[in-house]
């Protein structure tokens, strides 16, 4: 067992998502500053997220003069300020407040870095599903033990990510994406710009295909699952083949899993062995 895997728990799956869409809303706030200052690249990687599994929050790249983040806290809902060292220099709950009214409290918190914050703007290059929060609904800590917990499947995700990333060289390295929330690494296994291929390997803490966390490995280009057997898959894993091709372990089949220790293996097991029957499916010519 890897003491590190925090063990997951039995809450309500509609409860949890209804905490993931207000962290789904308010993680836009932590990416602004970055789209606002940093120069802008094809693949939006100066956007993402990383995970700090010290102090379980997600935290932007570093910003400015003197290397700046923000970042926001799973364990309290709140929208923070980092110096360089990671020490907390500003903050803001985001309890009661409207999204927009939290973008004028994001610009008074950034604004002590010397940054100018009349370039930081709302507008994003993507959409985002149509939160209430987004329609000046306030957001609204209502249950801690939902937004711990979700930090708890970042955490694990993160945990078992390092391992694909330690023992695969051509993995990238671990982020979280703004854009869906989800927090993967990229295994390039072909990167010629006319036969590109790869694996993505993450957590999704729920979306429109399923309300709940589940753990994904996506081949692109897609398989024709017409014209291969999909092989079967540990740990209670499964296909998902309707608008996208890939494995799926949702968190409804790790809590079937009754210990830390269990659950650890049967993810562990899922992504490891899921990464190389995939492989063995797939032309990686």
């Amino acid at each position: 067992m890897n003491s590190i895997w925090i063990k997951l728990n039995k809450l309500s799956l509609q409860n949890l998502s209804e905490a993931r869409k207000q962290l789904h809303q308010a993680v836009q706030l932590v990416s602004i500053p970055t789209r606002s200052f940093l120069p802008k690249v094809k693949d939006d990687h100066f956007a993402s997220l990383k995970w700090n599994k010290k102090n379980n929050f997600l935290e932007s790249q570093p910003l400015g003069k003197d290397n700046f983040k923000t970042a926001i806290s799973f364990n309290n809902f709140s929208i923070l300020l980092l110096n360089k060292d990671e020490k907390i220099i500003g903050c803001f709950e985001l309890n009661g407040i409207t999204y927009i009214n939290a973008f004028k409290k994001l610009k008074e918190l950034i604004k002590p870095t010397g940054e100018d914050v009349n370039k930081l703007s709302l507008s994003l290059p993507y959409e985002t599903p149509s939160y209430q929060t987004a329609n000046d609904i306030p957001f609204n800590f209502f249950e801690k033990s939902l937004f711990v917990e979700l930090g708890n499947y970042f955490n694990n995700a993160f945990l078992l990510l390092e391992n694909v990333v330690k023992n695969r060289t051509e993995a990238t390295e671990i982020s979280c994406w703004p854009h869906h929330f989800d927090i993967a690494t990229l295994i390039v296994l072909n990167d010629s710009k006319d036969n590109y291929k790869s694996l993505g390997v993450g957590l999704s803490p729920g979306d429109d295909n399923y309300n709940q966390p589940y753990f994904y490995i996506t081949p692109w280009p897609y398989p024709n699952t017409e014209n291969i057997t999909l092989p079967d898959l540990p740990s209670g894993g499964f296909w998902h083949t309707k608008g996208w091709v890939g494995s799926v372990l949702t968190s409804e089949n790790i809590l079937k899993f009754d210990s830390t220790e269990k659950q650890y293996k049967a993810v562990k097991e899922f992504l490891n062995s899921g990464i190389d029957l995939i492989l063995g499916m797939i032309n990686i010519s």
